[in-house]
């Protein structure tokens, strides 16, 4: 009874807690300086997690929920609770537009606050460290788009994505920014294709927890040809499909071997702008392209040799709007990995077989520019031990965008 207590307390402060905050309403700033539009904007953001039934520490000091990192039964973590409020996802941009004798010549910079500090944390100032999230350059020439710098993979489809209230998502959504070359022809407004070269990196032996992967190799990765992606997008007034595909190459001491993956995402909207998504996911080797950079794409087998890890998702989640100010989601995500690289000795044991994650909020708009939402996010995994975990997030934010 008192962990119900506990439970149902936490759900009324996600409730409340919006409530108790309001703002002026704001606009972005724009001046134009020597025919060059000039915008500069943002939002300030707070966020509540109170987590029940497992804490995440990790990533971002457990800001995030990361379903891919949920404790299993029997760690110290696994069914503890805990609160915390944030501020850290709160953004600035500035963004530019201007007319060339080659065309529409547009850039964006735009970082926010989710670089940790570990020396500096919750003690006495919660500071956290800004970074680049896009930095990049296009210009628009007609039906032809280049753009080069740093933005979400082409690989993503924001279209059959579902809104989340944090930065991370459901199991099995492709989720990567990263610095990129990237060609669009559009055949009209909503209907194009896109190829890109991105940069690559192998994932978990260059870049997050190594103990998913048994050996990384000594010199661990190499990284020798850009990533390749292609897209296809159509869109009408009712319907959304795009397919994409991924090309990778690893390299790992000296050997090397091929990845892929392939995706397929579909929206449909229906009565008073409600909609409808799903997004299915396959690859040999898709990797970190696969949600938060906790799958692995390559390493080395008890053997030596190299081998890609096969890796299946699917997502899907229902958003009605309710009224022109209040938004109603419903979403979920499946995602598995190969268990064959578990017996060749590819990957350790603490490396996910499989995980589910399930998701409910409800937005709010008060006016254009600030908004209020809370929710509830439910998650569980099974490792390649075998070993389970669960965990419930309660969340609620305050977001007024300038």
């Amino acid at each position: 009874m008192k962990t119900l207590n506990t439970k149902l307390t936490a759900l009324a402060a996600c409730c409340a807690l919006p409530m108790m905050f309001a703002a002026a309403n704001a606009n972005a700033f724009d001046f134009d300086v020597d025919g060059t539009k000039v915008s500069v904007g943002g939002y300030a953001k707070l966020m509540m997690n109170y987590d029940t039934d497992g804490v995440h520490r990790a990533p971002q000091n457990g800001d995030l929920f990361g379903v891919y990192n949920i404790a299993v039964d029997g760690s110290p973590d696994a069914e503890a609770n805990d609160l915390d409020l944030t501020a850290r996802e709160s953004r600035l941009f500035v963004a530019t537009a201007k007319e060339t004798e080659y065309g529409t010549l547009t850039s964006k910079i735009e970082g926010d606050f989710f670089a940790d500090i570990d020396a500096d944390g919750p003690t006495f100032s919660n500071s956290h460290g800004f970074r680049i999230r896009h930095a990049y350059v296009q210009l628009k020439n007609g039906n032809e788009t280049i753009l080069t710098g740093q933005t979400w993979t082409t690989f993503m489809d924001f279209a059959s994505s579902m809104p989340t209230m944090d930065f991370a998502a459901d199991p099995g959504n492709p989720f990567a920014r990263q610095a990129q070359i990237r060609y669009q022809h559009d055949f009209r407004p909503g209907h194009n294709v896109s190829v890109s070269l991105e940069n690559p990196t192998n994932g978990l032996c260059s870049a997050g927890p190594a103990i998913y992967l048994t050996n990384c190799g000594s010199t661990v990765a190499q990284d020798k040809v850009p990533d390749m992606v292609v897209k296809y997008f159509y869109a009408n007034n009712t319907f959304t499909f795009s397919p994409r595909a991924v090309l990778r190459r690893f390299e790992i001491d000296g050997k090397s071997a091929f990845g892929y993956g392939l995706a397929a995402g579909a929206s449909m909207k229906f009565g008073a702008d409600h909609k409808v998504v799903m997004n299915a996911m396959y690859g040999d080797g898709i990797g970190r392209y696969a949600g938060l950079g906790y799958n692995a794409g390559a390493g080395l087998d008890a053997t030596g040799e190299i081998d890609t890890v096969k890796y299946t998702s699917i997502t899907g989640g229902l958003q009605l709007k309710a009224t022109d100010k209040l938004l109603v989601t419903v979403g979920a995500g499946y995602a598995k990995q190969d268990k064959d690289q578990f017996e060749s000795g590819l990957l350790g044991g603490a490396a996910i077989k499989h995980t589910l994650g399930v998701h409910s909020y409800v937005y709010y708009d008060l006016t254009k520019d600030l908004q209020y939402a809370f929710g509830i996010t439910h998650g569980r995994l099974t490792n390649l031990l075998e070993q389970d975990g669960d965990m419930t997030r309660y969340q609620a934010y305050v977001k007024y965008a300038f």
